[in-house]
């Protein structure tokens, strides 16, 4: 038990970073803390066993394979029937024009439409997003997802 939490805890911190088109004071704040946390991984002396790592390992290549993580987004919009592509077209849009630098996908899985917002690599960054959009977005909802590798991993 206490291996699968270290595995976990280790496969978060390993993979995770912020995600989505920052604002540059957003993305700023997030190098930094991004710097400091990972000075923290040079001076610790982790042991564990080789498969461990292995795991580890095949983790990160598989996700680098697919572009993606797992992380969270939040949901907008959803819906179905004869105008639902329009509605959400206009939601999406209409987000985008508020938000620029934040990444807005339309997912269409039959019968319906959803608008999803961020690539959030945590559920509290999803949540302060969602708390900052109460008010044009009331019934936004977090959701688990498979999002996008931030620039600043595939640069590496």
């Amino acid at each position: 038990m206490k291996r699968t939490i270290l595995l976990l805890f280790v496969l978060a911190s390993i993979t995770g970073f912020s995600t989505g088109r920052e604002s540059r004071k957003r993305q700023m704040e997030f190098t930094a803390q991004t710097r400091d946390s990972l000075m923290i991984w040079d001076k610790l002396n982790i042991q564990s066993e080789p498969r461990i790592k292995e795991l580890l390992e095949q983790h990160v290549r598989q996700n680098k394979k697919n572009n993606s993580t797992n992380g969270y987004r939040l949901q907008i919009y959803f819906g179905s029937g004869s105008n639902a592509h329009e509605q959400a077209t206009k939601i999406r849009t209409d987000f985008l024009s508020m938000h620029p630098d934040e990444k807005v996908y339309l997912i269409f899985k039959s019968p319906d439409f959803k608008v999803v917002v961020g690539n959030f690599r945590t559920k509290s960054e999803a949540l302060k997003m969602q708390k900052s959009l109460i008010y044009q977005y009331p019934n936004a909802f977090i959701v688990a997802d498979e999002i996008a590798f931030p620039d600043l991993v595939n640069a590496k």
